[in-house]
């Protein structure tokens, strides 16, 4: 067997090219600490050896070396990211570490994102599991299509199909979860875990953005929703806490409950009632504009019934309610049996059975 001697790379000054932002502070040139782009890291989990030339995330416990660091980030294999890297290698000049502080680049109009999102997940399929799932949450074929759910490209060669396809059509400046690298070739922010994208919508229907259900082994760590964002990459843009509305939009009572896909499954399981999600219980940001937009004056409060033992939970629930009230909007609390932790899953358990499901106020 031929033993093959590969050249190095700094993986510092590579991770700097994929756009990784690193910790303001270092303790020395040797071994820095970033965001890890792998995971919904915050608190800069990911470790970098220059010494070793090794990645490594302590939380996702994604790892490697310079070249599958580029070759991940590229959705490209190494061999190819070898490649690029030693071409480019007399560009890779040593030189004082720095660290961003750029500015976020404004996001676009919500009429650009809905066209472009739209196409995105026009390109995009949705894997058998994944749709196995989602009817076995009580959602039908013609349901799923509505509402274009569809699986986060895990394959390297198909997911940069797609971003040329985008590229070749849209500026995609301006829109969370995608952003050109140093190259001018177009990235987006995916989860090698794999998941589900989530369309969060206006009132109109527009797409507003979108939310990703990883899929998350148990035990796991990891969050299983976040944005899909490109807030922590050169020149990208980071989603907001965008509220999702579904069903009957003329309705001037709704319910009102915690994440889109819940909402889309429980406004189709109680035959197209109103409902409106926010993406976390201390995400109401701009609830109040959509309660007004839409004319409601009273809301059914639906969250989980964690909410009886989460203190943050119930923390939360006195907010909301106070800005309802100061909005002149009725607040009514519902609860269900509490063998079933979400509306959702106690009405479809009642569709099972046939039988109709009240509201407890």
């Amino acid at each position: 067997m031929t033993n093959f001697k590969y050249d190095s790379f700094d993986i510092v000054e590579v991770a700097e090219k994929c756009g990784i932002y690193f910790h303001p502070i270092q303790r020395n040139d040797v071994e820095l600490k970033a965001l890890c782009p792998f995971c919904s890291d915050t608190k800069y989990h990911l470790g970098l050896n220059r010494q070793k030339d090794r990645f490594n995330c302590f939380k996702c416990k994604a790892k490697g070396n310079s070249v599958s660091l580029f070759a991940q980030m590229h959705g490209i294999s190494n061999k190819e990211a070898y490649t690029i890297l030693k071409n480019e290698q007399g560009t890779l000049e040593t030189k004082t570490l720095y660290f961003r502080v750029d500015e976020e680049t404004p996001i676009r109009s919500i009429e650009e994102r809905h066209d472009i999102y739209y196409e995105f997940l026009s390109l995009l399929r949705l894997n058998r599991n994944h749709l196995m799932n989602l009817e076995n949450r009580g959602l039908n074929f013609g349901h799923i299509h509505q509402f274009m759910y569809r699986s986060i490209p895990t394959d390297n060669v198909f997911r940069r199909e797609v971003l040329e396809a985008l590229a070749s059509k849209y500026n995609m400046v301006g829109i969370p979860g995608f952003w050109y690298d140093d190259k001018g070739d177009l990235q987006m922010f995916y989860k090698k875990l794999g998941g589900i994208f989530i369309p969060v919508c206006d009132k109109d229907g527009y797409i507003q953005g979108l939310q990703m259900r990883l899929d998350v082994p148990p035990g796991s760590d990891e969050k299983k929703f976040r944005w899909f964002s490109s807030k922590h990459f050169k020149d990208g843009t980071g989603a907001r806490s965008w509220i999702h509305v579904v069903g009957d939009t003329t309705a001037r009572e709704a319910c009102l409950t915690e994440g889109a896909m819940k909402a889309d499954v429980t406004s189709v399981l109680s035959d197209g009632r109103l409902f409106i999600a926010v993406p976390g219980v201390n995400a109401i940001e701009y609830l109040p504009n959509t309660l007004r937009e839409l004319g409601i004056t009273k809301v059914y409060e639906a969250f989980d019934l964690d909410k009886r033992s989460k203190p943050e939970v119930k923390q939360a629930l006195i907010t909301l309610r106070n800005t309802l009230s100061d909005m002149g909007v009725e607040c009514v609390s519902c609860s269900w049996n509490p063998k079933y932790k979400g509306m959702d899953d106690y009405i479809l358990a009642k569709t099972m059975s046939m039988q109709q499901v009240p509201l407890a106020a």
